[in-house]
């Protein structure tokens, strides 16, 4: 957890309504903890969404425009899909930065950005949906909701008062920090290993070929030099994620397969 994300956390979570619970990671099975109701996350998305924008020089149109509104349109329809109850509430939005910073990110509620940068590395369609699916499986498997919440188990077990049901402008850059938008390393080796899983699914089931993925993330990792992209900052060691990417291509196909049987 990076120094920022805990100075955020520590000033406020006196801000955030609770709704203590425990749920399962879609695929997975896992079990995590999340203390955040959904609407309380999908409201702090929309926050940090509205705030990184106006700080951002954004590609309104074009080919670029496009293509994202074009995959996107595709990855949300199939989330809804496979994880039905867990996007209820989203209201899929996808941004294109004008930057050459190789990234994309998704907040709660379905708040998406892709990166100019990104674009020119991702050659097919079929690469920029593993992407796009990768970035909306931490918004569905709720990842930053899932770090908040150890943060304020933390600040709760040393007396930290957690009442108001305001949205304060701390958490909300908390919640930009906790999903990767700011910059820093977010999300775990096992969740995104978790976010692998679930993405690659949902690209399948949007009709992109999911065999795109190894390919892709190999040629992201060649990019990195001494220190890799943003969107790899966290990721599993490449000998790692193509074996893992390989156990789970045969049903990856299988739903792909089956999309294809569903297109004009």
């Amino acid at each position: 957890m990076g120094a920022r994300f805990v100075g955020y956390m520590l000033l406020g979570l006196a801000g955030t309504v609770l709704a203590a619970g425990c749920r399962t990671v879609p695929e997975t099975g896992r079990r995590q903890m999340v203390l955040l109701s959904a609407g309380t996350e999908r409201d702090l998305g929309a926050a940090a969404y509205e705030e990184q924008l106006a700080k951002a020089t954004l590609v309104r149109s074009g080919p670029a425009f496009d293509r994202v509104q074009r995959v996107g349109a595709r990855i949300a329809a199939a989330s809804r899909r496979r994880y039905g109850a867990d996007v209820d509430g989203f209201s899929w939005d996808f941004a294109v930065i004008d930057t050459p910073e190789v990234n994309a990110w998704m907040l709660p509620g379905g708040k998406s950005a892709v990166n100019t940068g990104l674009l020119s590395v991702a050659a097919s369609d079929d690469e920029l949906a593993v992407v796009m699916g990768h970035e909306a499986a931490h918004a569905i498997a709720r990842h930053g909701a899932e770090r908040i919440s150890r943060a304020i188990a933390m600040q709760a077990a040393i007396g930290v008062a957690l009442a108001s049901d305001r949205v304060d402008p701390r958490i909300v850059g908390a919640t930009a920090a906790a999903y990767g938008v700011l910059g820093e390393t977010a999300f775990s080796r096992g969740e995104e290993s978790e976010a692998d899983h679930i993405g690659l699914l949902i690209a399948a089931d949007a009709g992109f070929d999911p065999r795109a993925a190894t390919g892709f993330w190999r040629k992201m990792a060649s990019l990195g030099g001494a220190k890799p992209p943003e969107l790899l900052s966290t990721h599993p060691s490449d000998e790692t994620r193509a074996s893992r990417l390989e156990r789970l291509m045969p049903e990856a196909v299988r739903v792909y397969e089956a999309a294809k049987g569903r297109r004009p």
